[in-house]
């Protein structure tokens, strides 16, 4: 096959040439964002296609629309948490799975994310989110990046693992992704305060992420049924802990609000974080998620036969990963700590975790631990 040539010179400090301008790549990238990445083998990209010739070697040219959605991948992978990072994975496709959704698709799901009406997204965030995708392909340039796959899995991937010896195996499955990216999931387990108050519906977190995913919109994307919070508060009220907590490792189940749409058939909220005195922060502590694993299990135990077919796979989150303050590795030796006696037949496990630092350091332990693919 046919080579591409060198599209564009690096300057002398090594910087991306000043050829590729933002306002080239913003109307490309809109492009991409309209056909998707599985339409693009027939469309010019001169500038997206300079950028990836710029940040690596000369690539094939069939195989220039593949090197494109890798280099939009990096840039979600180089994000940090949070709702612009999830938005744009939809608005381009990047998330597992949704590579060869209509664009309107993906508008709508990453308007969620914002909890605003496909409309409003169109007109102000996805904007927003293109003209900053095209800063970081030209910040790439200047810090002589070179595409290279991501440690530990890719966004929307996720790997089984198996532990234990012959006879007594147990599987344990990692997930890489924003929660609303999970599909048929039994139950769904959350992080919250000891007030069951949960995080704001516009936030970053796994708790608002829930909350926004769950809730019920009218037409025009208005909020008419915070489905997870009311149904917390009325627990609270008929528990009498209306206003006070409740004690660390306590855990409420929710029904999955608008969540039920994917398959999702419960939420179990977990009160882990216990708020400082006038600080925006959280204390998470070991006894308290240890707790939370066990109080989980047992319930989900108590509803198995309730529903039909019987419930059978739970996620667990990276406990405190957040706000909580604590490093991936003392998160998941906190959970691994509750939930290796839990660990049989009968239940499917998966952990949740949406940065590469998390997944990174969730499959290093478990390595450590002696688990291997499946």
């Amino acid at each position: 096959m046919p080579r591409l040539g060198r599209l564009v010179d690096r300057c002398d400090d090594g910087r991306m040439a000043a050829a590729i301008r933002h306002a080239d790549l913003v109307a490309e990238l809109r492009t991409v964002r309209e056909r998707g990445l599985l339409r693009l083998r027939r469309t010019p990209l001169p500038a997206l296609t300079a950028a990836v010739e710029a940040l690596g070697p000369p690539i094939d040219a069939e195989l220039v629309p593949s090197s494109i959605a890798s280099l939009l991948d990096q840039v979600v992978n180089g994000m940090e948490d949070g709702t612009l990072a999830t938005a744009c994975a939809y608005t381009f496709g990047v998330i597992a799975g949704t590579r060869d959704w209509p664009a309107q698709s993906r508008r709508r799901r990453a308007a969620e994310v914002y909890a605003v009406s496909p409309e409003r997204f169109r007109k102000h965030h996805e904007r927003m989110i293109i003209e900053y995708v095209a800063e970081e392909i030209l910040r790439l340039g200047d810090a002589r990046t070179h595409l290279s796959p991501a440690e530990g899995l890719p966004l929307g991937a996720h790997r089984r693992l198996l532990l234990g010896q012959p006879g007594h195996e147990r599987h344990v499955t990692v997930c890489r992704m924003p929660v609303q990216a999970l599909r048929d999931m039994d139950i769904l387990v959350s992080s919250e305060n000891v007030y069951l108050e949960m995080s704001k519906i516009f936030k970053s977190s796994l708790s608002a992420s829930l909350r926004a995913a769950a809730a019920r919109r009218n037409d025009a994307g208005e909020l008419i049924d915070d489905v997870l919070q009311r149904e917390l508060r009325l627990w609270s009220r008929e528990h009498g802990r209306e206003g006070l907590a409740v004690a660390p490792g306590t855990v409420v189940p929710t029904s999955p609000g608008e969540l039920a749409r994917i398959g999702v058939r419960r939420i179990y909220h977990a009160a882990t974080a216990i708020p400082r005195t006038q600080t925006n922060d959280y204390d998470v502590e070991p006894t308290g998620v240890v707790r939370a694993v066990g109080n989980a299990f047992q319930l989900a135990g108590q509803e198995r036969d309730r529903y039909a077919p019987s419930l059978r796979s739970i996620c667990f989150p990276l406990f405190g990963a957040g706000r909580g303050g604590l490093d991936p590795e003392t998160s998941f030796a906190y959970l691994w700590a509750g939930l290796e006696p839990q660990l049989s037949d009968t239940w499917e496990v998966y952990l949740l975790t949406r940065s590469t630092r998390g997944c990174v350091a969730v499959l290093r332990s478990l390595s450590d631990l002696g688990a291997r693919p499946t």
